[in-house]
């Protein structure tokens, strides 16, 4: 099945023509908030599917990931121009309703309530100190905690969205240890560190792709044969051929800073002389 399949309906009235307008429109207003969305959906997805969540919820949180933050459209703050934290005030008070922003946008759309409540719910924190609704432990949807570890996990290694302060993969960890009980929920974290202890790194199908969103993959110790291996600036890191050892994993999971994207080299074709 590929990507377009995947997606089409699995809102029971959404498709990937509309996700592609909407991404259109957040990749052109906030580029980097619209790879922000990318990446956390596929972070997302794979920790639901970590947690042994069926294939329908795990597409359910793909949506998710892709439509979180498209309220950021409409709330009136230049994202380009104020780290969010940076924010006081009336910018604050702004931004915080970029999760209800994004319900009500998508809600002519979207008739899922796992997605709906991911949307609204996933800067809500365990102690009950997040927003809109203060929700608290056990009363935030899962969805919503599964998001909420995605998106932290993500702002730790990309930095935020415009204050571009990056963690090492081992100090991004940490952090997440740390986040704990108090910020995010211990079993969604403790699934999202098992998968990071094989490193992992973001890869940009080619084929079947027409949104250009991730999957997970990890690398290996052997020839690295599926794509260059770039940060997120896009600068290369390993190419395509290079022998892996543990040396090379350690050092990419104690030293890179950044997420990390496999992307396929294009297809060369050489014509002959007639």
């Amino acid at each position: 099945m590929n990507q377009s399949d995947t997606l089409k309906t699995m809102s029971g009235n959404i498709n990937d023509n509309i996700l592609e307008v909407l991404l259109l429109s957040l990749q052109r207003s906030i580029p980097k908030l619209a790879l922000h969305s990318k990446r956390i959906a596929c972070i997302a997805s794979e920790i639901a599917k970590q947690l042994g969540y069926d294939s329908d919820f795990q597409k359910k949180l793909l949506v998710a990931g892709l439509l979180h933050d498209i309220g950021c459209l409409k709330i009136g703050v230049d994202l380009e121009q104020m780290p969010i934290s940076m924010a006081q005030g009336e910018q604050l008070a702004a931004y915080e309703q970029h999760t209800i922003e994004s319900e009500n946008f998508i809600l002519p759309l979207v008739e899922d309530k796992i997605i709906l409540q991911a949307v609204r719910n996933h800067h809500e924190r365990m102690d009950g100190k997040g927003f809109p609704d203060q929700l608290s432990g056990q009363e935030i949807p899962i969805s919503a905690r599964i998001l909420a570890v995605a998106d932290y996990y993500d702002t730790l290694l990309a930095g935020e969205i415009f204050g571009e302060h990056r963690s090492k993969p081992t100090q991004a960890k940490k952090h997440l240890i740390e986040a704990k009980e108090k910020i995010l929920d211990p079993d969604v974290t403790d699934a999202l560190l098992t998968i990071l202890e094989k490193p992992p790194v973001l890869f940009l199908p080619s084929e079947d792709n027409p949104l250009k969103l991730y999957t997970l993959v990890h690398l290996e110790i052997g020839e690295l044969k599926i794509g260059d291996l770039v940060n997120q600036d896009g600068n290369f890191i390993l190419k395509q051929g290079t022998q892996i050892t543990q040396a090379i994993m350690d050092k990419i999971d104690n030293e890179y800073l950044g997420q990390k994207v496999l992307t396929p080299r294009a297809v060369e074709t050489k014509t002959e002389d007639s």
